[in-house]
């Protein structure tokens, strides 16, 4: 690839999750806020990089706590640093709970073009449950208003396999989403993270067996079909071939510079990250990373990367990449299929991708 993509970890939220293990802060000052733009542009500007941006990914925490002023300043200051073509991808995570109608206005005309809304779930006492701040009536509000905004490129997140969800709970929140008409959805199980408050809980909550959340997975994928919703990655599905175009460069393997604290990069043949230290990160934006300490890829890890993030979309990986008789044994059990000169996952195989991943690499 020749492009690069540029990802903004905003680390500010209203409050945690209950499953959130994301670097995020809740109550940080307008001043705080003021001081990480500053360094936001600081570390974007220390980068010798001169190749064309074609995407630009806003993630968080909640990033439209940042204020419309400081997103618009600082994606304005992303052109002047970076060639980012024009018709690029740029995205803004949002909290449906945090946006209104205005502010979407503002973000268009500043140069956003996606926004992912994070929904999580149609049912309120979900909602309140996962420790939410807004309601569903504000998720349909807010994709109503990014509409009337001008942003004709939306994705909803969701999450299934919750502690007490049915299989018809889950239905009924995949009925509230597509009633919405997102362009993408993003649809996770609920995965238990250290150091967050259902990690705590585990013991004193019920979570679906493993059979169960298989019964929640194959529902989602028949009912996102059903609704002309084409399942292109793990966890990502697209209507239109909208597909994720900053995702499909991480899983594609191509290189992207991560600023703020706790952001992630690939580039000039390393994988390194900002540490998850807000105040260090203000303090030495250019310092606070591990790129020295970090180690060059080599072949064989080069290899299995492109094994390993390859199969996460249903495009596949070239067949020669992997040895044969692994691939036609997982092809007898319907875990992968060939498509053309490319291998790649079933719907089925993705369920267990590790482990047919890891038979690939033996």
């Amino acid at each position: 690839m020749n492009g690069i993509s540029l990802y903004l970890h905003i680390p500010f939220c209203v409050k945690k999750c209950n499953y959130c293990a994301f670097y995020s802060l809740p109550g940080v000052t307008e001043a705080t806020k003021d001081a990480y733009l500053d360094a936001l542009q600081k570390q974007a500007d220390s980068f010798p990089e001169h190749r064309e941006v074609c995407s630009v990914y806003f993630g968080g925490g909640t990033p439209s706590l940042f204020g419309a002023e400081r997103l618009r300043t600082m994606l304005d200051f992303l052109r002047t640093r970076f060639f980012i073509r024009e018709d690029a991808e740029i995205t803004l995570e949002v909290n449906p709970g945090t946006v209104d109608l205005p502010f979407l206005e503002s973000l268009r005309k500043a140069g956003f073009n996606r926004l992912s809304i994070g929904m999580q779930s149609g049912c309120d006492k979900e909602l309140a449950f996962l420790g939410r701040i807004h309601t569903a009536d504000m998720v349909r509000s807010c994709v109503e208003n990014a509409r009337q905004a001008g942003f004709d490129n939306i994705s909803l997140d969701l999450i299934f396999a919750l502690p007490g969800q049915s299989a018809e709970d889950l239905a009924d929140s995949l009925r509230t989403a597509f009633a919405l008409a997102p362009d993408h959805l993003s649809v996770y199980s609920l995965q238990l993270e250290e150091g967050t408050p259902f990690f705590d809980q585990r013991t004193s909550l019920t979570f679906p067996t493993e059979e169960e959340e298989e019964g929640q997975y194959k529902l989602l994928c028949a009912l996102a079909r059903e609704a002309g919703y084409e399942h292109y990655e793990i966890s990502s599905f697209a209507k239109d071939g909208r597909y994720s175009r900053h995702n499909l460069h991480y899983w594609q393997r191509g290189e992207y510079l991560g600023f703020g604290a706790a952001a992630h990069s690939h580039w000039n043949g390393k994988r390194f990250s900002n540490h998850p230290d807000l105040e260090g990160y203000i303090a030495d934006p250019l310092g606070c990373n591990d790129y020295k300490k970090a180690e060059r890829i080599d072949e064989t890890e080069s290899w299995e990367e492109d094994v390993m993030l390859g199969l996460r979309t249903s495009f596949g990986i070239p067949a020669h990449l992997v040895p044969a008789l692994p691939v036609e044994r997982m092809i007898a059990l319907g875990l992968m299929e060939r498509r053309g000169e490319n291998v790649a996952l079933t719907e089925t195989g993705f369920r267990v991708s590790n482990a047919v991943i890891g038979q690939l690499l033996l």
